[in-house]
């Protein structure tokens, strides 16, 4: 990479990740019980949170190993985009196989936000460019963020289930 300063910054990234994991799952023990969707959102940041964590991680040691920055970026986004469909995936065939149907609907901003995704991954995989893998990473970061919102929207109104 042509800096180090990155590293350092998601080196943060992950410290503050793996600390807020702690709170969060203090914040969201109620009462013992929780509601099935917020279940499944928070495994939703989690799962997203671990993944982009390495994602973000990955592009330096193949940088190294791969000799170059360019290569490293399009191998990075490769994996992106094979993860970001497969999760994808994952939920859907969760919410499809719920014992009671959460009332969970795919909002138009999930939507452009996961097309995004999709167009933002396959683009690094083919020009490998840092531009579309710093928007990348802001894009993977803003799905979790966008799940725990949506958590944050239902407190005090759901019943446990």
């Amino acid at each position: 990479m042509t800096t180090d300063v990155g590293f350092l910054y998601s080196a943060v990234a992950v410290s503050m990740s793996l600390s807020s994991l702690a709170g969060l799952v203090i914040a969201f023990r109620r009462t013992g019980v929780w509601a099935a969707h917020d279940v499944f959102r928070l495994r939703q940041i989690v799962e997203w949170g671990f993944a982009n964590v390495v994602l973000a991680l990955l592009a330096f040691p193949l940088s190294g190993l791969l000799g170059s920055e360019t290569a490293a970026l399009r191998v990075t986004g490769a994996i992106a985009l094979v993860y970001v469909i497969a999760n994808l995936l994952v939920l859907k065939y969760r919410l499809d196989h719920m014992q009671a149907p959460l009332g969970i609907s795919y909002t138009p901003l999930i939507f452009a936000l996961d097309v995004s995704l999709l167009m933002l991954t396959t683009s690094t995989a083919i020009v490998g460019t840092m531009t579309a893998w710093e928007i990348t990473l802001l894009l993977l970061i803003a799905r979790p963020m966008l799940a725990f919102v949506y958590v944050l929207g239902t407190l005090g109104r759901e019943t446990p289930s």
